[in-house]
C-alpha cells in the first residue's frame, strides 16, 4: 500500500471512487484535488482517496472514500492521519467535515459531533456545506493536537 499526493491524472479515478461511494463529485476538480491524497495497491491502482479543502482560515476534510474490498484494512485511518498532519502543517487547529454514513469511523478517529452553527461562516457558505451535502449530514470537528514530527506527505509513503 502506498499513499501519495493526488495529481491531475488521478481526477477521473477519484471521481469514479466518489461516485461508487455515493459522495458528491460536482465540485471535485483539478484545483480541489491539490489537497488530496490517494492510496494505491501494489499494482498502482487507486483504491482510496481523501482531501483537505482550505476555506478561508478553516479546513474541511472531504471525499474520504475506499474501494469496498479495502474497507476495514486501516487504509482510511491512515489517510485521515496523514490529512490531519497536512492540516497541522497549514497551521490548522481544527478539521471540519460532513458525513451521512461514517459517524462512528470519525468518532473513533477523535472527531466530535457539533452543530453546524459552530462552523465559521466561510465554511457554512462553501459549496460542500451549502449545496452538495444534505442538511441531514452530521457536522463533525476534531481539534488537532500538535505533533512533534509531522509526517506531511511529499513523495510516496509506503505503509
Amino acid at each position: 500500500m502506498q499513499i501519495r499526493n493526488a495529481n491531475e491524472a488521478d481526477l477521473g479515478t477519484i471521481r469514479n471512487l466518489l461516485n461508487a461511494n455515493d459522495l458528491p463529485v460536482e465540485d471535485v476538480s483539478t484545483t480541489l484535488i491539490k489537497g488530496f491524497l490517494v492510496a494505491e495497491d501494489a499494482s498502482g491502482t487507486v483504491v482510496g482517496s481523501g482531501g483537505l479543502e482550505q476555506i478561508g482560515s478553516s479546513v474541511l476534510l472531504r471525499s474520504l472514500a475506499l474501494a469496498p474490498e479495502w474497507r476495514g484494512t486501516g487504509v482510511a485511518r491512515k489517510l485521515v492521519e496523514l490529512l490531519e498532519d497536512n492540516a497541522r502543517s497549514l497551521g490548522q487547529q481544527d478539521v471540519w467535515l460532513l458525513t451521512t454514513t461514517a459517524e462512528r469511523f470519525f468518532e473513533r478517529a477523535g472527531y466530535e459531533r457539533v452543530n453546524r452553527d459552530e462552523v465559521s461562516s466561510d465554511v457554512r457558505l462553501c459549496t460542500q456545506f451549502a449545496v452538495l451535502c444534505p442538511s441531514t449530514a452530521l457536522c463533525m470537528r476534531k481539534r488537532l493536537l500538535p505533533r512533534s514530527s509531522p509526517t506531511v506527505v511529499e513523495p510516496p509513503v509506503s505503509s
